[in-house]
């Protein structure tokens, strides 16, 4: 696992200037670097991600689950899952705590007679692909009768467009029962179904529908992408929903799990995607987990349990619970996360600063108690919060967090006359998440000599930033859920500029995370069928893979719409070039030059680009944004950058 006492020592700049007036021909500028004097270290974790339970970042993004509400928390006339009851059909469908298998209740069908047509419960609007298998099972118990019970995949109109299979060997107990499909064709709004085909009570203590190539739960084409970012850190479970999680609901064996409803966004959670779950991500995708326990609605002992659970011994009482579920040695997690935003009036369980210090002081004295060696971040926030928090508890921190959003407004695709005034402001817009990166920091700088105990060696961890459409959590109009607002390609220069603030910050900032990585606000799309890396993740994932090392001053000798981090690892001798033009209509011809040191002579090429600052990556579609490998680079002759593109460069000395 990474720390930061590992960190890659690199040499980044970062250039801002305004944008300029078109003119005939191409803006020139040279890059002036002084490669003989190094920096502060630039930390990989400025590259970290973060998922959170909301919306399809993890059901139906990350998790396969193909199913909604699979353990029937919900009432049926407010669930995904409608009743199917023919008329004159002598059948109920209704939630029986008599049968309670996963929660309070489980779903009781009770067919009473022959005829009158199918009854049992369907749910639509599943995506399917043809050729493809889906694998399932209903856990379930035939309590009255001798009831026949099928589960069906139908992908279109017709017998010819559906599979069902019967659910054999039905008992009084409940058994797992499993099926399997293979799909005749490929749909979004494909349709499940168990059907009483024959009179009797049967209980469902909950269902399961996955793709047959998932990996460990998880949804394969997902996972690949993922694994394309790269991301050094991942945060999780949250965000506003950790302040109302039970971490305990969500170990053990998966359909005995409770659904709970969970407050922070309005949703079934039907924790089948635990700490468990999360560290086999970890592990899937190479990535460092980052935890954030609940100080919202939380206690300190369930944190120091959670801590516990996660790092202790097999002989401690919870990690002994641990190996019960399958996990013997225990997990490597160094980074704990104490709450997410407490100073906010829609956090679950917000309280005023002077309360969430000590509140803070206690946390971490309980989980230290449990592991020493865990690192730990604050919920911090520019202004009166750190004012008050810094000196109560500056010395019971590693990290202290800071976020910013900014608020783009207009729907993707955007239309013409959203088009225009997006390109009209994008001079002002282009650098706004930037400016709000710059605040968290400026923040924090300025604090830095005075007598507080324990502060200088506190650094920043911008542990949610980016861009969302607003805060209305409907879709852009590609997809499907809550908050999957799309990024075209003018956000990904935008946050692009913010990534360069960032490593402009070195000195400071010790991590960051991009909210969020699967469909909300998310750096991947991913719809019921199909995913693609969105432009910021193509940012993300190319940044991720070329651009490291430590500080160096440069000197951009001219005023052009050029974003610009050079990076030197001092390892292995690499130069690394991130330069973003982010004018809309002009190109830029970019020269280097060096103060001292020597350039190399060649580099290789990557660049991210789209046909207009407005396009975006839809799944299912081939990609409007894409990066593309170009040939080598004379790093003595002038560089063209062309208009709204993103251009990294990487040779040795």
């Amino acid at each position: 696992m990474r720390t930061i006492k590992q960190l890659t020592v690199a040499v980044a700049l970062i250039l801002t200037q305004p944008a300029v007036l078109l003119a005939a021909g191409p803006k020139e500028a040279a890059l002036s670097l002084d490669l003989g004097q190094a920096g502060p270290a630039i930390s990989p974790y400025i590259y970290g991600q973060f998922i959170e339970h909301l919306g399809r970042c993890i059901h139906d993004g990350i998790w396969a689950e193909k199913l909604w509400d699979r353990k029937f928390l919900l009432a049926l006339d407010k669930s995904p899952w409608q009743v199917v009851r023919p008329a004159g059909a002598e059948f109920d469908a209704f939630l029986d705590p008599a049968g309670a298998y996963a929660g309070d209740h489980c779903l009781a069908l009770w067919r009473r007679g022959e005829g009158a047509g199918d009854c049992g419960i369907v749910q639509k609007d599943i995506g399917v692909m043809a050729g493809k298998e889906y694998v399932g099972y209903a856990v379930i118990a035939a309590v009255s009768g001798e009831p026949a019970v099928e589960a069906t995949l139908s992908w279109g109109a017709g017998a010819d467009n559906r599979q069902a299979v019967p659910l054999t060997r039905l008992d009084r107990e409940y058994r797992r029962v499993p099926f399997r499909f293979k799909a005749g064709g490929t749909i979004e709004s494909a349709s499940f179904s168990l059907r009483v085909v024959k009179p009797g009570l049967v209980w469902i203590g909950c269902v399961s529908l996955m793709p047959a190539d998932n990996v460990h739960g998880m949804r394969a084409d997902v996972l690949a992408l993922i694994q394309q970012l790269n991301a050094p850190i991942t945060r999780w479970p949250g965000g506003n929903f950790v302040s109302g999680y039970n971490w305990k609901d969500a170990i053990g064996e998966r359909d005995r799990r409770p659904p709970r409803w969970e407050r922070a966004w309005n949703a079934v959670e039907d924790n089948d995607f635990g700490l468990d779950e999360f560290m086999r991500f970890c592990a899937e995708v190479r990535t460092e987990p980052y935890i954030a326990v609940n100080t919202g609605l939380g206690s300190v002992q369930d944190a120091a349990d959670e801590v516990e659970y996660a790092t202790g011994s097999s002989r401690s009482r919870w990690g002994a619970e641990r190996a019960r579920n399958g996990q013997r040695q225990p997990y490597d997690v160094t980074w704990w996360g104490i709450g997410n935003e407490m100073y906010g009036n829609w956090q679950l369980g917000n309280v005023p600063v002077e309360r969430y210090a000590l509140r803070h002081n206690a946390f971490v004295a309980a989980m230290k108690a449990k592991n020493p060696r865990i690192k730990v971040i604050a919920v911090g926030s520019p202004g009166r919060w750190n004012d008050m928090l810094l000196p109560l508890s500056a010395a019971h921190m590693d990290l202290l967090s800071g976020h910013h959003y900014t608020q783009r407004k207009f729907k993707a695709p955007l239309t013409p006359e959203d088009t225009a005034k997006y390109e009209a402001d994008f001079p002002t817009y282009c650098g706004s998440v930037m400016s709000g990166v710059r605040g968290v920091v400026a923040d924090y700088r300025q604090r830095l000599g005075a007598a507080t105990p324990g502060l200088d060696r506190v650094r920043l961890a911008v542990d949610e930033w980016g861009i969302v459409r607003d805060w209305n959590p409907a879709p852009d109009s590609p997809g499907v859920g809550a908050f999957e607002h799309f990024y075209p390609l003018g956000d990904a220069l935008a946050s692009a500029r913010a990534l360069h603030e960032l490593i402009r910050s070195a000195d400071l900032v010790a991590m960051a995370n991009w909210a969020q990585t699967v469909n909300v606000i998310g750096a991947i799309k991913a719809g019921r069928n199909h995913a693609v890396l969105d432009p910021v993740g193509h940012l993300l994932a190319l940044y991720r893979a070329h651009v490291g090392g430590s500080l160096v001053p440069a000197r951009l000798s001219a005023a052009v719409p050029v974003d610009a981090v050079a990076a030197l690892d001092a390892k292995n001798g690499h130069l690394s070039l991130g330069l973003v033009n982010y004018s809309a209509s002009e190109e830029v011809v970019l020269s280097l030059k060096t103060s001292a040191g020597t350039l190399p002579r060649t580099a290789q090429a990557w660049r991210i680009n789209g046909p207009s600052l407005t396009a975006i990556n839809v799944p299912g579609k081939p990609e409007s944004v894409t990066t593309s490998t170009l040939p080598a680079v004379d790093l003595g002759q002038p560089i063209r950058l062309p208009a709204h593109s993103i251009t990294v460069l990487r040779g040795g000395r």
